[in-house]
């Protein structure tokens, strides 16, 4: 809250809202305290009536209903990371995608094992041996370069050390980008095709990235 505050007072164009289930690594950068973070539609509610600039949702974006519901809550727009890892146009590894495929079973967690900051990640055999967080991991951004040869071991045998994913359950289904977020009704004022593409490109290559769409709901006029 104090730092959507503070970015509004600084005149920030828009203000992306992470809530807790978004992968990858945590936002927030006033207080380490995770037990602040609250859910994503939670977070939309509390920040609206206290910033006077556009809210984009972070967390749980995985289809159209999810997109709704966030529009509902009063966000201006969506910020969707992990769910295209898994459009069939994405060039995500085949590594990425199995994990992907597993991560109902295995679930998500916060850990600092693997950059030394605070990340959403699949659990995994290194976080349920050693536990989701360390005093010894080194500070960010130290962390990752500790964990490289144990990465490249991982990988020579078909395994990833890390994989960042948000909470949500929904990624195995595989769709056209344009099918996961948008409504089958949906009539854009723009032509997003060379846009989505971009997108996929873009997040294929690192789970982290993630992409805005701001969404028109409303029809164009009629000439």
């Amino acid at each position: 809250m104090r730092e959507a505050q503070f970015l509004a007072a600084v005149g920030v164009d828009g203000i992306i809202v992470q809530g807790t289930e978004a992968g990858g690594h945590r936002g927030h950068f006033m207080s380490d305290h995770l037990g602040d973070q609250m859910d994503t539609l939670s977070l939309i509610r509390s920040v609206g009536p206290r910033v006077d600039v556009p809210l984009i949702a972070a967390g749980g974006v995985v289809d159209p209903a999810s997109v709704a519901a966030a529009m509902s809550a009063g966000a201006s727009g969506v910020q969707v990371g992990t769910a295209f890892l898994r459009c069939t146009e994405a060039t995500t590894s085949l590594l990425h995608r199995a994990a992907i495929d597993e991560q109902p079973e295995r679930g998500t967690a916060v850990t600092n094992l693997f950059t030394g900051r605070p990340a959403r990640g699949i659990v995994n055999r290194v976080m349920r041996e050693i536990g989701e967080f360390s005093d010894d991991a080194p500070m960010f951004p130290l962390a990752a370069g500790a964990m490289s040869e144990l990465r490249a071991a991982a990988e020579k045998k078909g395994e990833m050390i890390s994989h960042p994913s948000g909470a949500a359950l929904e990624f195995r289904t595989k769709k056209p980008r344009r099918r996961l977020i948008l409504p089958a009704n949906f009539q854009p004022l723009f032509n997003l095709s060379l846009f989505l593409t971009s997108a996929a490109a873009a997040i294929s290559a690192s789970s982290e990235a993630a992409t805005i769409f701001r969404f028109i709901t409303r029809q164009p006029a009629s000439t």
